[in-house]
Protein backbone atom coordinates (compact mmCIF):
# COMPACT_ATOMS: atom_id res chain seq x y z
CA UNK A 1 0.00 0.00 0.00
CA UNK A 2 1.21 3.30 -1.19
CA UNK A 3 2.45 5.39 2.72
CA UNK A 4 0.36 8.26 1.74
CA UNK A 5 -3.06 6.62 1.28
CA UNK A 6 -1.73 4.34 4.29
CA UNK A 7 -1.48 7.73 6.62
CA UNK A 8 -4.28 9.11 5.34
CA UNK A 9 -6.17 5.41 6.22
CA UNK A 10 -4.86 5.98 9.72
CA UNK A 11 -5.65 9.26 10.18
CA UNK A 12 -9.46 8.40 8.87
CA UNK A 13 -9.31 5.39 11.75
CA UNK A 14 -7.93 7.89 14.22
CA UNK A 15 -10.89 10.64 13.92
CA UNK A 16 -13.22 7.56 13.82
CA UNK A 17 -11.99 6.63 17.50
CA UNK A 18 -12.18 9.87 18.72
CA UNK A 19 -15.96 10.03 17.63
CA UNK A 20 -16.47 7.03 19.11
CA UNK A 21 -15.23 8.90 22.46
CA UNK A 22 -12.02 6.25 22.61
CA UNK A 23 -9.36 8.21 25.21
CA UNK A 24 -6.82 10.03 22.91
CA UNK A 25 -3.90 8.14 24.26
CA UNK A 26 -5.28 4.50 23.23
CA UNK A 27 -7.09 6.26 20.05
CA UNK A 28 -3.61 7.01 18.50
CA UNK A 29 -1.73 3.80 20.06
CA UNK A 30 -4.19 1.96 18.11
CA UNK A 31 -4.44 4.28 15.00
CA UNK A 32 -0.79 4.15 15.37
CA UNK A 33 0.02 0.11 15.67
CA UNK A 34 -3.10 -0.31 12.67
CA UNK A 35 -0.23 2.60 10.63
CA UNK A 36 2.51 -0.16 10.85
CA UNK A 37 0.81 -2.70 9.42
CA UNK A 38 -0.63 -1.04 6.73
CA UNK A 39 3.07 0.93 5.91
CA UNK A 40 4.55 -2.57 6.18
CA UNK A 41 6.89 -1.21 9.19
CA UNK A 42 8.32 -3.57 12.33
CA UNK A 43 6.13 -3.83 15.19
CA UNK A 44 9.52 -2.89 17.17
CA UNK A 45 8.53 0.78 16.14
CA UNK A 46 5.80 1.06 17.96
CA UNK A 47 7.86 0.60 21.53
CA UNK A 48 11.10 2.83 19.92
CA UNK A 49 8.86 5.80 19.01
CA UNK A 50 6.89 5.64 22.40
CA UNK A 51 9.79 5.84 24.33
CA UNK A 52 12.03 8.58 22.14
CA UNK A 53 9.05 10.66 22.21
CA UNK A 54 8.73 10.99 26.34
CA UNK A 55 13.19 10.41 26.26
CA UNK A 56 14.19 14.45 26.34
CA UNK A 57 15.24 16.06 29.68
CA UNK A 58 13.13 19.05 28.87
CA UNK A 59 9.68 17.31 29.60
CA UNK A 60 11.01 16.41 33.08
CA UNK A 61 9.20 20.33 33.65
CA UNK A 62 5.83 19.14 33.15
CA UNK A 63 5.08 17.05 35.71
CA UNK A 64 6.93 19.52 38.27
CA UNK A 65 5.30 22.10 36.93
CA UNK A 66 1.54 20.38 37.65
CA UNK A 67 2.49 19.69 40.92
CA UNK A 68 3.65 23.16 41.48
CA UNK A 69 0.18 24.40 40.50
CA UNK A 70 -1.64 21.50 42.66
CA UNK A 71 0.73 22.48 46.00
CA UNK A 72 -0.04 26.35 44.67
CA UNK A 73 -3.74 26.04 44.82
CA UNK A 74 -3.79 23.18 48.09
CA UNK A 75 -1.48 26.01 49.71
CA UNK A 76 -3.83 28.91 49.98
CA UNK A 77 -1.98 31.38 48.66
CA UNK A 78 -4.53 32.31 46.08
CA UNK A 79 -6.23 34.79 48.38
CA UNK A 80 -3.02 36.80 49.13
CA UNK A 81 -2.59 37.33 45.54
CA UNK A 82 -6.71 38.42 45.02
CA UNK A 83 -6.29 40.44 48.16
CA UNK A 84 -3.26 42.46 45.86
CA UNK A 85 -5.25 42.61 42.48
CA UNK A 86 -8.26 44.03 44.63
CA UNK A 87 -6.00 47.18 45.90
CA UNK A 88 -4.30 47.63 43.14
CA UNK A 89 -7.53 47.48 40.06
CA UNK A 90 -10.43 46.89 42.38
CA UNK A 91 -11.40 50.59 42.08
CA UNK A 92 -12.41 50.90 38.18
CA UNK A 93 -15.86 50.11 36.76
CA UNK A 94 -16.28 46.16 37.24
CA UNK A 95 -13.62 46.18 39.42
CA UNK A 96 -14.07 42.93 40.84
CA UNK A 97 -13.89 41.04 37.26
CA UNK A 98 -10.73 43.18 36.48
CA UNK A 99 -9.17 41.28 39.60
CA UNK A 100 -10.47 38.08 38.78
CA UNK A 101 -8.62 38.97 35.60
CA UNK A 102 -5.20 40.53 37.06
CA UNK A 103 -5.49 37.92 40.18
CA UNK A 104 -5.55 34.91 37.29
CA UNK A 105 -2.74 36.74 35.65
CA UNK A 106 -0.30 36.34 39.02
CA UNK A 107 -1.67 32.63 39.95
CA UNK A 108 -0.79 31.55 36.53
CA UNK A 109 2.84 32.35 37.09
CA UNK A 110 2.79 30.06 39.82
CA UNK A 111 0.63 27.37 38.20
CA UNK A 112 0.95 27.07 34.58
CA UNK A 113 -2.37 25.90 34.43
CA UNK A 114 -5.85 27.10 33.24
CA UNK A 115 -8.47 24.20 35.37
CA UNK A 116 -5.88 25.11 38.31
CA UNK A 117 -6.09 29.06 38.11
CA UNK A 118 -10.00 28.86 37.58
CA UNK A 119 -10.62 26.56 40.90
CA UNK A 120 -8.05 28.73 43.01
CA UNK A 121 -9.33 32.07 41.85
CA UNK A 122 -12.86 32.19 40.43
CA UNK A 123 -13.87 29.54 43.48
CA UNK A 124 -13.28 32.94 45.50
CA UNK A 125 -14.25 35.66 43.18
CA UNK A 126 -17.09 34.36 41.35
CA UNK A 127 -19.41 34.02 44.76
CA UNK A 128 -18.18 37.51 45.45
CA UNK A 129 -18.73 39.11 42.05
CA UNK A 130 -22.39 37.79 42.80
CA UNK A 131 -22.56 39.16 46.43
CA UNK A 132 -21.18 42.86 44.62
CA UNK A 133 -24.45 42.68 42.22
CA UNK A 134 -22.74 41.02 39.30
CA UNK A 135 -25.04 38.75 37.49
CA UNK A 136 -24.08 35.21 37.58
CA UNK A 137 -22.93 34.81 33.64
CA UNK A 138 -20.55 37.63 34.06
CA UNK A 139 -19.09 36.33 36.95
CA UNK A 140 -18.56 32.51 35.62
CA UNK A 141 -17.77 33.76 32.03
CA UNK A 142 -14.74 36.25 33.34
CA UNK A 143 -13.70 33.52 35.57
CA UNK A 144 -13.17 30.72 32.98
CA UNK A 145 -12.01 32.96 30.70
CA UNK A 146 -9.35 34.33 32.63
CA UNK A 147 -8.60 31.21 33.54
CA UNK A 148 -7.45 30.47 29.98
CA UNK A 149 -4.07 32.90 31.12
CA UNK A 150 -2.72 29.94 32.60
CA UNK A 151 -1.23 27.77 29.93
CA UNK A 152 0.05 31.08 28.40
CA UNK A 153 1.73 33.15 31.34
CA UNK A 154 4.79 31.15 31.83
CA UNK A 155 5.28 28.42 33.15
CA UNK A 156 3.80 26.89 30.05
CA UNK A 157 3.39 23.11 29.82
CA UNK A 158 2.24 23.72 26.17
CA UNK A 159 4.97 26.16 25.46
CA UNK A 160 7.36 23.32 26.86
CA UNK A 161 5.80 20.60 24.71
CA UNK A 162 6.28 22.88 21.36
CA UNK A 163 9.49 23.81 22.30
CA UNK A 164 10.36 20.22 22.55
CA UNK A 165 8.67 19.41 19.20
CA UNK A 166 10.06 22.13 17.46
CA UNK A 167 13.63 22.78 18.81
CA UNK A 168 13.23 25.77 20.31
CA UNK A 169 14.46 27.66 23.23
CA UNK A 170 11.82 27.64 25.96
CA UNK A 171 12.94 30.40 27.35
CA UNK A 172 12.09 32.18 24.44
CA UNK A 173 8.90 30.66 24.46
CA UNK A 174 8.37 31.51 27.60
CA UNK A 175 8.78 35.49 27.19
CA UNK A 176 6.67 35.08 24.04
CA UNK A 177 3.74 33.87 26.29
CA UNK A 178 4.38 36.51 28.85
CA UNK A 179 3.88 38.97 26.11
CA UNK A 180 0.97 37.50 24.51
CA UNK A 181 -0.70 37.26 28.42
CA UNK A 182 -0.38 40.14 29.11
CA UNK A 183 -2.36 41.29 25.89
CA UNK A 184 -4.72 38.75 26.96
CA UNK A 185 -5.41 40.32 30.59
CA UNK A 186 -5.07 43.80 29.51
CA UNK A 187 -7.93 43.33 26.55
CA UNK A 188 -9.99 41.06 29.14
CA UNK A 189 -9.97 43.62 31.69
CA UNK A 190 -10.89 46.74 29.17
CA UNK A 191 -14.02 44.12 28.07
CA UNK A 192 -14.85 43.66 32.19
CA UNK A 193 -14.78 47.40 32.24
CA UNK A 194 -17.14 47.96 29.56
CA UNK A 195 -19.46 45.37 30.18
CA UNK A 196 -19.80 46.40 33.42
CA UNK A 197 -20.89 50.20 32.80
CA UNK A 198 -23.53 48.35 30.20
CA UNK A 199 -24.85 46.31 32.67
CA UNK A 200 -24.70 49.24 35.59
CA UNK A 201 -22.69 47.18 38.37
CA UNK A 202 -22.04 49.30 41.46
CA UNK A 203 -18.30 50.60 41.90
CA UNK A 204 -17.31 49.02 45.32
CA UNK A 205 -13.50 49.30 45.44
CA UNK A 206 -11.44 52.73 46.55
CA UNK A 207 -8.75 54.02 44.70
CA UNK A 208 -5.20 52.71 45.80
CA UNK A 209 -2.71 54.21 48.16
CA UNK A 210 0.54 53.58 48.34
CA UNK A 211 0.47 52.24 51.93
CA UNK A 212 -2.47 49.51 51.17
CA UNK A 213 -0.77 48.59 48.05
CA UNK A 214 2.53 47.96 50.01
CA UNK A 215 0.74 46.69 52.91
CA UNK A 216 -1.48 43.77 50.30
CA UNK A 217 1.81 42.84 48.42
CA UNK A 218 4.08 42.11 52.17
CA UNK A 219 0.78 40.12 52.46
CA UNK A 220 1.61 38.33 49.07
CA UNK A 221 5.01 38.30 49.30
CA UNK A 222 5.26 34.36 49.92
CA UNK A 223 2.46 33.86 46.89
CA UNK A 224 5.04 36.52 44.89
CA UNK A 225 7.83 34.25 45.82
CA UNK A 226 6.90 31.64 43.45
CA UNK A 227 7.65 33.30 40.04
CA UNK A 228 9.88 35.15 41.86
CA UNK A 229 11.98 31.91 42.02
CA UNK A 230 10.80 30.15 38.96
CA UNK A 231 11.22 32.73 36.06
CA UNK A 232 13.95 34.89 38.12
CA UNK A 233 15.93 31.09 37.54
CA UNK A 234 15.04 30.57 34.28
CA UNK A 235 15.25 34.16 33.04
CA UNK A 236 18.73 34.96 34.32
CA UNK A 237 19.90 31.23 33.44
CA UNK A 238 20.36 30.46 36.67
CA UNK A 239 18.12 27.30 36.30
CA UNK A 240 16.76 25.29 33.35
CA UNK A 241 12.54 25.04 32.89
CA UNK A 242 13.18 21.54 34.36
CA UNK A 243 15.35 22.34 37.85
CA UNK A 244 13.51 25.67 38.55
CA UNK A 245 9.76 23.95 38.29
CA UNK A 246 11.24 21.20 40.83
CA UNK A 247 12.76 24.38 43.26
CA UNK A 248 9.64 26.08 42.69
CA UNK A 249 8.11 22.91 44.00
CA UNK A 250 10.36 22.66 47.44
CA UNK A 251 8.92 26.05 47.83
CA UNK A 252 5.86 25.92 48.02
CA UNK A 253 5.73 23.05 50.45
CA UNK A 254 8.02 25.00 52.98
CA UNK A 255 6.40 27.69 52.87
CA UNK A 256 3.15 25.56 53.37
CA UNK A 257 4.06 23.75 56.00
CA UNK A 258 6.16 26.97 57.93
CA UNK A 259 2.63 28.84 57.58
CA UNK A 260 0.44 25.41 57.95
CA UNK A 261 -2.01 25.90 54.96
CA UNK A 262 -0.46 23.06 53.78
CA UNK A 263 -1.43 19.53 55.44
CA UNK A 264 0.65 16.02 54.90
CA UNK A 265 -2.48 15.35 53.27
CA UNK A 266 -2.44 17.96 50.65
CA UNK A 267 1.11 16.91 49.80
CA UNK A 268 -0.41 13.88 49.07
CA UNK A 269 -3.47 14.98 47.53
CA UNK A 270 -1.28 16.99 45.40
CA UNK A 271 1.27 14.33 44.61
CA UNK A 272 -1.28 11.49 43.76
CA UNK A 273 -3.20 14.30 41.17
CA UNK A 274 -0.12 15.49 39.15
CA UNK A 275 1.15 12.32 39.17
CA UNK A 276 -1.98 11.10 37.21
CA UNK A 277 -1.89 14.09 34.88
CA UNK A 278 1.68 13.50 34.36
CA UNK A 279 1.10 10.00 33.40
CA UNK A 280 -1.92 10.83 31.15
CA UNK A 281 0.32 13.37 29.15
CA UNK A 282 3.14 11.66 29.19
CA UNK A 283 1.24 8.54 27.45
CA UNK A 284 -0.21 10.74 25.07
CA UNK A 285 3.02 12.40 23.91
CA UNK A 286 4.42 8.85 23.46
CA UNK A 287 1.50 7.90 21.50
CA UNK A 288 1.53 11.35 19.29
CA UNK A 289 5.27 10.83 18.35
CA UNK A 290 4.21 7.54 17.26
CA UNK A 291 1.54 8.86 15.18
CA UNK A 292 3.35 11.98 13.91
CA UNK A 293 6.68 9.50 12.78
CA UNK A 294 4.43 7.52 11.03
CA UNK A 295 3.08 10.92 9.03
CA UNK A 296 6.53 11.62 8.29
CA UNK A 297 7.22 8.45 6.82
CA UNK A 298 3.70 8.72 4.56
CA UNK A 299 5.23 12.21 3.55
CA UNK A 300 2.51 13.95 4.90
CA UNK A 301 4.17 17.12 5.79
CA UNK A 302 5.70 17.46 2.33
CA UNK A 303 2.17 16.73 0.45
CA UNK A 304 0.30 19.35 2.86
CA UNK A 305 2.78 21.53 2.06
CA UNK A 306 3.04 21.47 -1.39
CA UNK A 307 -1.28 21.28 -1.03
CA UNK A 308 -1.40 24.39 0.83
CA UNK A 309 1.19 26.17 -1.39
CA UNK A 310 -0.56 25.45 -4.42
CA UNK A 311 -3.66 27.06 -2.61
CA UNK A 312 -1.81 30.31 -1.81
CA UNK A 313 1.73 31.72 -1.54
CA UNK A 314 0.91 34.79 0.43
CA UNK A 315 1.96 34.63 4.70
CA UNK A 316 -1.32 36.23 5.46
CA UNK A 317 -3.76 33.39 4.29
CA UNK A 318 -1.59 30.81 5.66
CA UNK A 319 -2.04 32.14 9.32
CA UNK A 320 -5.97 32.36 8.84
CA UNK A 321 -5.70 28.99 7.42
CA UNK A 322 -3.73 27.68 10.63
CA UNK A 323 -5.98 29.77 13.29
CA UNK A 324 -9.11 27.95 11.97
CA UNK A 325 -7.50 24.92 11.83
CA UNK A 326 -5.98 25.01 15.23
CA UNK A 327 -9.31 26.83 16.65
CA UNK A 328 -11.19 23.33 15.38
CA UNK A 329 -8.63 21.20 16.35
CA UNK A 330 -8.20 22.89 20.02
CA UNK A 331 -12.29 22.35 20.57
CA UNK A 332 -11.80 18.61 20.33
CA UNK A 333 -8.25 17.22 20.47
CA UNK A 334 -6.17 17.31 23.66
CA UNK A 335 -3.77 19.92 23.70
CA UNK A 336 -0.32 17.78 23.85
CA UNK A 337 -1.32 15.51 21.12
CA UNK A 338 -2.84 18.08 18.91
CA UNK A 339 1.09 20.04 19.29
CA UNK A 340 3.13 16.72 18.88
CA UNK A 341 0.70 15.80 15.91
CA UNK A 342 0.48 18.91 13.59
CA UNK A 343 3.49 21.44 14.72
CA UNK A 344 5.37 18.59 12.55
CA UNK A 345 3.23 19.27 9.62
CA UNK A 346 2.77 22.77 9.76
CA UNK A 347 5.47 24.56 11.52
CA UNK A 348 8.00 23.49 8.46
CA UNK A 349 5.81 25.55 6.24
CA UNK A 350 5.54 28.65 8.92
CA UNK A 351 9.10 28.99 8.26
CA UNK A 352 9.32 29.11 4.38
CA UNK A 353 6.65 31.82 5.10
CA UNK A 354 9.02 33.31 6.95
CA UNK A 355 7.51 33.32 10.07
CA UNK A 356 9.56 33.44 13.10
CA UNK A 357 9.36 29.57 15.01
CA UNK A 358 8.80 31.92 18.34
CA UNK A 359 6.21 33.90 17.09
CA UNK A 360 4.71 30.54 15.41
CA UNK A 361 4.37 28.69 18.89
CA UNK A 362 3.11 31.35 20.45
CA UNK A 363 -0.01 31.59 18.48
CA UNK A 364 -0.03 27.60 18.27
CA UNK A 365 -0.51 27.57 22.11
CA UNK A 366 -3.09 30.30 22.42
CA UNK A 367 -4.99 28.69 19.52
CA UNK A 368 -5.11 25.47 21.83
CA UNK A 369 -5.45 27.59 25.04
CA UNK A 370 -8.51 28.90 23.30
CA UNK A 371 -9.89 25.45 23.40
CA UNK A 372 -9.96 25.68 27.50
CA UNK A 373 -13.26 27.70 27.06
CA UNK A 374 -14.97 25.72 23.89
CA UNK A 375 -17.82 23.71 24.28
CA UNK A 376 -17.58 20.34 23.87
CA UNK A 377 -14.23 19.53 25.59
CA UNK A 378 -12.93 22.83 27.17
CA UNK A 379 -11.26 21.90 30.42
CA UNK A 380 -11.94 25.38 32.11
CA UNK A 381 -15.56 24.26 31.34
CA UNK A 382 -15.79 21.80 33.21
CA UNK A 383 -13.96 23.62 36.28
CA UNK A 384 -16.35 26.16 36.38
CA UNK A 385 -19.22 24.12 35.84
CA UNK A 386 -18.47 22.07 38.86
CA UNK A 387 -17.56 25.42 41.27
CA UNK A 388 -21.07 27.19 40.16
CA UNK A 389 -23.10 24.09 40.19
CA UNK A 390 -24.92 25.41 36.79
CA UNK A 391 -25.34 23.20 33.49
CA UNK A 392 -22.84 23.43 30.77
CA UNK A 393 -25.15 24.77 28.68
CA UNK A 394 -25.48 27.93 31.21
CA UNK A 395 -21.59 28.10 31.61
CA UNK A 396 -21.02 27.79 27.41
CA UNK A 397 -23.27 30.49 27.09
CA UNK A 398 -21.94 32.47 30.12
CA UNK A 399 -17.96 32.21 28.31
CA UNK A 400 -19.23 32.90 25.07
CA UNK A 401 -18.77 37.08 24.71
CA UNK A 402 -15.22 36.25 26.42
CA UNK A 403 -14.56 33.52 23.76
CA UNK A 404 -15.19 36.10 20.86
CA UNK A 405 -13.08 38.69 22.66
CA UNK A 406 -10.23 35.76 23.29
CA UNK A 407 -10.04 35.33 19.23
CA UNK A 408 -9.82 39.06 19.10
CA UNK A 409 -6.37 39.08 21.18
CA UNK A 410 -5.32 36.01 19.12
CA UNK A 411 -5.54 37.89 15.23
CA UNK A 412 -3.41 40.54 17.28
CA UNK A 413 -1.06 38.29 18.35
CA UNK A 414 -0.79 36.34 14.92
CA UNK A 415 -0.72 39.46 12.98
CA UNK A 416 1.43 42.14 15.55
CA UNK A 417 4.60 39.77 15.90
CA UNK A 418 6.14 42.14 17.94
CA UNK A 419 4.06 41.48 21.00
CA UNK A 420 5.07 38.30 21.25
CA UNK A 421 8.99 38.82 20.29
CA UNK A 422 9.82 41.47 22.41
CA UNK A 423 10.70 40.27 25.57
CA UNK A 424 12.81 37.48 23.59
CA UNK A 425 14.73 40.06 21.41
CA UNK A 426 14.89 41.93 24.32
CA UNK A 427 16.65 39.59 26.66
CA UNK A 428 18.79 37.96 23.64
CA UNK A 429 20.48 41.46 22.73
Amino acid sequence: MNTGVAALIMLLIFIGLIILEVPIGFALGISGILGLFFMKESLLMFPQNLIAGINNFALLAIPFFILLGSLAEKSLLAETLIDLAEEIIGFVPGGMAAVTVFASMLFATASGSGPATVAAIGSITIPEMEKRGYSSKFAIGTAASAGALGPIIPPSIPLIIYGVVANQSITKLFLAGLGAGLLFAFILIVYCIIRAKVDKVPVTGKRPSFKKVARAMWKAKLALGIPLIVLGGIYSGIFTPTESGAIGCLYVILVGFVIRTLSPKDLYDAILSASKASAMIMFVIAAAALFAWLMAVGRVPQIAAKAILTFSHNKVVYLIFVNILFLIIGSVLDTPAAIVIMVPILAPIAYRFGIDPIHFGAVVVVNFVIGYITAPFGYNLFVAQSITGKSMEEVTAAVTPFLLICILGLLIITYVPQITLFFPHLIGR
